[in-house]
This record gives structure tokens, C-alpha cells and sequence, in this order.
């Protein structure tokens, strides 16, 4: 007899999944173009940092209404099972690391040409205002990053398909972050951009699994984003 699958030990609600899902199509479609509405009447329009940063800002507010409960239950179990936690990310941060180096070594080898338009555009913003590029992708992004595509995609999915919850929450967050260049790659660089995203997405879902609450995977993307951003302003001034 196969095993029977189980959920996560902190998971969401029925009402935080409905919700979330809701949110999820929100923040993807409605969101930006909104805000694209708003910057076009103000007499001063908002460069891609700020525009950015006030996306970043309510996308975590209204993640944090959402999920307030979740975030809660995951701080309490993180607390109550430490070891499980820091060896969580310990080890995801260690794999996130390995995996972007080998990636990046093996790019820059076999297609030396190949540049990540997502790359090239948060460095620009990281050069027109670090601080609120700081504040947003340490702080801000990650939690509600994670909250969506562990929390709810992954986590959603575990107790049906542990297979079918690594695979989809990983497409779909490689997938978000790359739909934007769609037309502005090739197909080829297109592929290699998503490329990029497939171990982060696996390894940060293990984490949310292994420890039993979101935090390990939130802090793993935090330090990423962290390093990133200093690496940034230290390389380029």
C-alpha cells in the first residue's frame, strides 16, 4: 500500500488558501497595472526603484493580512523545534549557495553571452536608491514571496502530490520571475533565465518542509537577497 501523503506541520487554513489563491491572480494581473494607472497621474512619475518599492510595500501588506495567522503558527513552531529550524537553513542556504555558483560557472562557460534581464534591472535600481532596493527585496519580498509560493502553492499541494507540489511551485516562481522578459529574450534565453530559478524554488520549498515553518525558507531568500544587493554595491560603486 502506498503511503499516505501528509500536510506540513504549519500549514494554511481553508479560508487562507481561498484567500491567498484570490490574492495570488491579484498580485500578478491586477496589481502592477493598477499601480501603472496611478504612476501615469502623478505629476512627477515614479522611477523603476520606487515603483518597485511601492509594489514590494503593499504586496507585504496585504500578504501580511492574509497570512497573519500562518506567519504566527510558523513563528511558534520555529520556536518550539529550533534544531529542526536552524538546520533547515543551514543546509538551504548552503545548497541555494552551491547551486547558483555551479549555475553561474557553468552559464558563464557554455553561454558567456547569456545576461539575466532580471539581474541588469535590479542592479540599476540597486544603483538609483539602495536603501528602499534593501528594505523591499530583504524584508518585504521574501515573506511575501514565500508565503505565496511555499505557503500556498507548495504547501497546498503537499498533502496530494509531494512531487507534484515541488514541481509546480517551482515553475510557477521561475515562471513569475521571468514572464516580464517575455519579448525581450529569445526562446533559448528565455529558457536559460527560468533555468535559473529551478534550484532556488526546490531547495527553498525543502526548507519550508524540513522545518516545519516558513521563516527557514523566508530567511534563506533574505540572506540571498541580502548578499545580492551588497555584492551589487560593492562591485559597482
Amino acid at each position: 500500500m502506498a503511503k499516505k501523503t501528509t500536510k506540513l506541520s504549519v500549514h494554511l487554513t481553508d479560508k487562507e488558501q481561498i484567500w491567498g489563491i484570490i490574492y495570488l491572480l491579484f498580485s500578478l494581473f491586477v496589481l502592477p497595472y493598477l499601480l501603472s494607472v496611478f504612476n501615469s497621474f502623478l505629476p512627477v512619475k515614479l522611477n523603476d526603484a520606487w515603483f518597485n518599492f511601492l509594489y514590494f510595500t503593499l504586496n507585504f501588506l496585504f500578504i501580511f493580512w492574509i497570512f497573519h495567522g500562518f506567519f504566527k503558527r510558523s513563528l511558534m513552531f520555529a520556536g518550539t523545534h529550533i534544531g529542526d529550524f536552524l538546520l533547515a537553513v543551514l543546509l538551504g542556504a548552503a545548497a541555494y549557495w552551491l547551486c547558483n555558483w555551479g549555475l553561474s560557472m557553468l552559464f558563464s562557460r557554455v553561454f558567456p553571452q547569456f545576461e539575466n534581464l532580471n539581474d541588469s534591472a535590479i542592479t540599476a535600481m540597486v544603483h538609483s536608491n539602495f536603501f528602499i532596493m534593501l528594505l523591499g527585496t530583504v524584508i518585504f519580498v521574501p515573506i511575501a514571496e514565500e508565503a505565496l509560493h511555499r505557503g500556498l502553492i507548495f504547501g497546498s499541494l503537499y498533502p496530494k502530490s509531494h512531487t507534484a507540489a515541488y514541481i509546480l511551485s517551482t515553475v510557477i516562481f521561475a515562471a513569475v520571475h521571468t514572464m516580464n522578459y517575455i519579448g525581450k529574450y529569445d526562446i533559448p534565453s528565455l529558457l536559460l533565465a527560468f533555468l535559473q530559478y529551478v534550484p532556488a524554488g526546490l531547495i527553498l520549498a525543502w526548507a519550508y518542509r524540513k522545518s516545519g515553518s516558513i521563516f527557514a525558507s523566508v530567511l534563506i531568500h533574505s540572506m540571498v537577497n541580502a548578499i545580492s544587493l551588497f555584492s551589487i554595491s560593492i562591485t559597482f560603486g
